[in-house]
C-alpha cells in the first residue's frame, strides 16, 4: 500500500477484531487531529476511504492519514493489543524517559497510564488508550506465540539519515494479517527504497516521489534549509506547511508567521484551528506579542473547542496581565482533558494565575491536584509537529 493508512479499511475488510498489531514502524501513527469524534462516527462503518475523511501524509488535519490510523483501529475494536516496534536509534537518552515525552506527543496520555509505564528488560510494558502496550527494538521484545496483525512501514527500515540500517524483515513473528506501506507519498522513503517490500511482494512499482515528497524527506530528516531550498518553486498548501515547519525550526520566527497567515485562507476549518493555535504559541514564546496571539487563539476557538487553544489563550492572557480572564479560559480548557498529563501543566498554571489574583486558597487547592496527580512526564508543546 502506498499510504500506511489504507491498512486501517483491509483489516476492517478482512474482519479483523481484537487482534494483536505489531506496528514495525519509525512512527506510531496514533495522533488525534483530524479525527473528532464525529469523524469517528462517521469513518466507523466505512470499509473504503470517505473522500471527505481523507486527508494527506503532508499535514496533521483534515481525516484519516498515515499518522492517526492507528487511534480508530483501537477506538473501533480492530486492534485489542499493540507492540510499537522501533528502530534502536530512535529513542533519545533512557528509553523509559523518552517514551513518556513521546507518547505524549502524539496523543492525550492520561496519567495513570504514563506512570503505568515501565521498563520490562530492554523494552517497556503498560496501557495505552485502555489496551495493553509495549515498545521497544525488535531484539528486546518477547515473541508472541500467537500470530499477530504484522503492520509494517519501510521507513523502519531506515536511520535518521535515510539510509538502510538492516534489510528487511529481521525478527518478527507469525502473521496473522500483513500490511505492508511503501511511504514514498510523503517523503518517508525514498522512490528507489521501494525495493525494501521484496521480501512481501514480487511488485514493488507504483507512485514515483515528486519535488514535493523530496522536500518532504529533507524536512522528516531535520535538513530544514536544504527543505527550504527543495521548497522554492512549490506553492501548494502542503508544500507551504513544510515552508513554515522549516522556517520555524530554523528560527525564521516572523517568515514562519507569514506562512501560517497566507496558509490560513487555503485550508479546511480544521486547518485553520490547527494553524491559528501554531500561530498563538508562536506570538506567545518567541515573538512577544501576546494580543496577537490571543487573538489567533480565540479565531480558532471559533471553529473548535480545543484545549490547546483554550491554554494558549490563557498564556496570553496572563501575559496582557488579565489573570481573572486567564483562569477562566483555562478551566474551560481543563475541562476538555482531565485527567492527561497536559492537565498537569495547565494546573500549574492555574495556581499561579490564583496567586497572582491573591487567591492562595484555591491555589493550594490546583498543586494539592498536582501533588496528587503528578507522575515521572516531561513537559510537552501542546501543539505538535510533522511526523
Amino acid at each position: 500500500m502506498e499510504d500506511h493508512s489504507q491498512a486501517y479499511f483491509a483489516w476492517k475488510r478482512a474482519g479483523i477484531q481484537a487482534a494483536w498489531c505489531w506496528h514495525v514502524d519509525a512512527h506510531l501513527d496514533i495522533g488525534r487531529d483530524g479525527l473528532e469524534q464525529a469523524a469517528l462516527e462517521q469513518l466507523r462503518p466505512a470499509l473504503d476511504p470517505l473522500p471527505e475523511l481523507t486527508g494527506n501524509p503532508y499535514v496533521p488535519w483534515g481525516g484519516l492519514n498515515c499518522g492517526n490510523y492507528l487511534y480508530p483501529a483501537i477506538r473501533h475494536g480492530l486492534v485489542g493489543r499493540l507492540t510499537w516496534v522501533i528502530p534502536p536509534d530512535l529513542p533519545h537518552g533512557k528509553l523509559l524517559n523518552w517514551a513518556r515525552t513521546h507518547l505524549n506527543g502524539w496523543l492525550d496520555l492520561t496519567v495513570e497510564e504514563s506512570a503505568g509505564l515501565h521498563d520490562a528488560g530492554g523494552y517497556l510494558e503498560g496501557t495505552l488508550l485502555g489496551i495493553p502496550f509495549q515498545v521497544g527494538p525488535a531484539a528486546a521484545l518477547p515473541r508472541p506465540e500467537e500470530p499477530v496483525l504484522l503492520d509494517v512501514d519501510l521507513d523502519y527500515y531506515l536511520n535518521l539519515q535515510g539510509k538502510v540500517w538492516q534489510e528487511p524483515p529481521g525478527p518478527l513473528p507469525s502473521s496473522l494479517f500483513t500490511t505492508v506501506a511503501f511511504s514514498v507519498l510523503g517523503g518517508y522513503t525514498a522512490t528507489e527504497q521501494r525495493c525494501l517490500a521484496a521480501p512481501w511482494t514480487d511488485d514493488w512499482s507504483g507512485y514515483q516521489g515528486n519535488a514535493l515528497d523530496e522536500a518532504a524527506r529533507h524536512v522528516r530528516q531535520r535538513h530544514y534549509q536544504q527543505g527550504l531550498e527543495h521548497l522554492h518553486e512549490l506553492s501548494a498548501v502542503e508544500a507551504e506547511y513544510l515552508r513554515g515547519t522549516c522556517q520555524h525550526h530554523l528560527g525564521q520566527f516572523e517568515q514562519a508567521l507569514q506562512t501560517w497567515q497566507r496558509l490560513l485562507a487555503r485550508v479546511s476549518s480544521t486547518g485553520q484551528a490547527y494553524l491559528a493555535g501554531l500561530a498563538s504559541e508562536l506570538l506567545s514564546t518567541r515573538l512577544n506579542d501576546p494580543q496577537a496571539a490571543l487573538d489567533y487563539a480565540q479565531q480558532g476557538l471559533q471553529i473548535v473547542e480545543d484545549y490547546r487553544l483554550h491554554y494558549a489563550a490563557a498564556v496570553a492572557l496572563e501575559q496582557l496581565e488579565q489573570p481573572r480572564q486567564a483562569t477562566q479560559m483555562l478551566r474551560r480548557g481543563l475541562r476538555q482533558c482531565e485527567g492527561t498529563v497536559i492537565s498537569l501543566q495547565m494546573r500549574r498554571l492555574l495556581a499561579r494565575l490564583y496567586r497572582k489574583q491573591g487567591k492562595e486558597g484555591l491555589a493550594q487547592i490546583e498543586l494539592a491536584h498536582l501533588r496528587d496527580d503528578l507522575s515521572p512526564s516531561s513537559s510537552v508543546g501542546l501543539f505538535g509537529d510533522i511526523r
